[in-house]
């Protein structure tokens, strides 16, 4: 590492008397200098997009295809049948509850269904009866409107004690089955816990769409729009899906929804960073996003020519992690400094 610090001052010192004019923006750089100090030149291309804005982001489920299977009945949990990340089908348990609730609601169906074979029992005697003539025709048609009334209450019963598909197990257990095809993000009791009534149990991911969520600072958030593109770094492209139009009071930002391909590497939760690209204005120009730097009071980058360099300023339209898109006096083809920023801002004449 000495070595290595020595040789680059070496290298620094014999380039000052090099240096140009005072005051000019052209640096005097030879070749096996510009090798010794490892500069690397990449080349000015036209920009076809540019990036409005660079937002950090996080990773999360699409809010549309997250569904959660909810006890319709307080209890005890007794069994868990699934565990974070495994896939299940629609129907499959999920978890079993001991549940007096579920006890008493059966108790009351067991009892109705009695209630309204005696009644029904009575209706069909009336009417048997009405027919010989033995029996008032209001007999038989108050006997049919209890059993009515009974059948309803019965079959409300029936609806409250299968209500979430669930399944009757012994001594008043029954068991929670999943909702639909997915794979399960969270368990959210243990065996040995309360379960109320309502109360989630497990949450399950129906499809494999992900969403990106990142916070837009008040003054971009007219130059984003649903559709525009979405580039995370080193990974998807996706697309703008909404942005609010509220500012959060804190932070002063609203929040931005961006969707990306299933499958595509990323995981719920994950951190990272997302470009939003639009097609380019013209007069665009795309450079390494590391030929920018900051000098004096304006952005530039360093070009290449016969005898070194030039700093020529420019004016940052975009710029994502590895690339920048600017306008200035630059032409597609010539070549930038993408490395060795440094060290050649070392060597600009101190006005």
């Amino acid at each position: 590492m000495r070595c290595s610090r020595l040789k680059y001052l070496v290298v620094l010192l014999s380039l000052m008397p090099l240096g140009t004019r005072a005051g000019a923006k052209e640096l005097a750089v030879t070749q096996a200098q510009a090798d010794r100090l490892e500069i690397q030149l990449q080349k000015v291309q036209s920009a076809q997009t540019e990036a409005v804005a660079l937002l950090p982001a996080t990773v999360v489920p699409a809010t549309n295809a997250r569904l959660v299977a909810a006890a319709p009945f307080a209890g005890t949990v007794t069994q868990m049948h699934v565990l974070p990340g495994q896939a299940v089908k629609k129907g499959e348990p999920l978890v079993t509850v001991a549940s007096r609730e579920f006890l008493e609601a059966m108790s009351r169906l067991n009892q109705s269904e009695a209630e309204l074979q005696m009644a029904e029992t009575v209706a069909t005697r009336f009417r048997r009866l009405v027919d010989k003539d033995v029996a008032a025709p209001v007999k038989a048609e108050e006997a049919e409107a209890q059993a009515a009334k009974i059948r309803a209450l019965t079959d409300d019963q029936k609806r409250l004690v299968a209500i979430g598909g669930i399944s009757q197990g012994a001594f008043g257990n029954y068991t929670l089955p999943a909702p639909a095809d997915g794979r399960v993000v969270e368990t959210r009791v243990l065996p040995g816990e309360k379960l109320d009534a309502m109360g989630a149990a497990v949450v399950i991911d129906t499809s494999e769409q992900l969403w990106l969520e990142a916070q837009v600072p008040a003054d971009l958030i007219g130059r984003i729009h649903p559709g525009d593109r979405v580039q995370v770094a080193d990974g998807p492209i996706g697309k703008v899906i909404s942005i609010g139009r509220a500012l959060d009071r804190m932070t002063r930002s609203a929040t931005m929804l961006a969707e990306v391909p299933p499958r595509s590497g990323l995981v719920a939760g994950q951190m990272i960073a997302v470009s939003i690209i639009r097609p380019s204005a013209s007069g665009g120009l795309d450079v390494p996003a590391t030929s920018v730097v900051w000098i004096g009071e304006s952005n530039a980058v360093f070009v290449r020519n016969e005898t070194g360099f030039n700093v020529v300023p420019v004016k940052l339209r975009g710029k994502t992690t590895s690339a920048a898109t600017v306008e200035g006096d630059l032409t597609p083809g010539q070549m930038v400094a993408a490395s060795g920023l440094s060290l050649l801002e070392n060597l600009i004449p101190r006005e």
